[in-house]
């Protein structure tokens, strides 16, 4: 699978539903900001259909009380949960095996990028763009890495 594709299925993978209290701000200048953010003097916006906080509006930093699922709430046996979680860990070995081959490509094009081209100084501005660039796409591949070992890390 290639690796442009990797936020995109870490975005699949992850997505849950997700309630936060919104707020606007106003500052000294004027400046409308909205946050998930509570900040003293920003006023909390309802939201139309949207879930009202177990522990109450406009509490900010308060944490809503633990509240069991519904009776009728639909759930799943334990062997396919199991088969999830295995098959989720297979996608995210497979996207670690990819990036650390991609960190090896790009370790390799940063090799021959830091050699210097005919007529070019390790000064000049071409030269430290091509490598700047070259060093970052290594550090990209390493922070995927690293993002994705602390997804396997988080599977039970």
């Amino acid at each position: 699978m290639p690796a442009n594709r990797l936020p995109l299925l870490l975005c699949l993978l992850l997505a849950v539903p997700a309630h936060a209290e919104i707020y606007k701000y106003v500052d000294e200048n004027g400046q409308v900001t909205f946050t998930d953010v509570y900040r003293k003097g920003a006023k909390r916006i309802d939201l139309p259909g949207a879930p009202v906080p177990a522990g109450g509006a406009g509490r900010p930093g308060k944490r809503a009380a633990y509240q069991p699922s519904p009776a009728d709430f639909p759930r799943i046996d334990g062997a396919t949960q199991k088969r999830r979680d295995d098959i989720r860990r297979q996608v995210l070995q497979d996207e670690i095996d990819a990036e650390r081959k991609n960190i090896a490509e790009a370790r390799r094009q940063l090799a021959l990028g830091e050699r210097l081209q005919p007529g070019e100084q390790a000064g000049d501005a071409t030269y430290l763009n091509r490598v700047r660039k070259l060093r970052e796409a290594v550090q990209q591949h390493e922070q995927n890495v690293a993002s994705i070992q602390r997804e396997l890390a988080n599977l039970k």
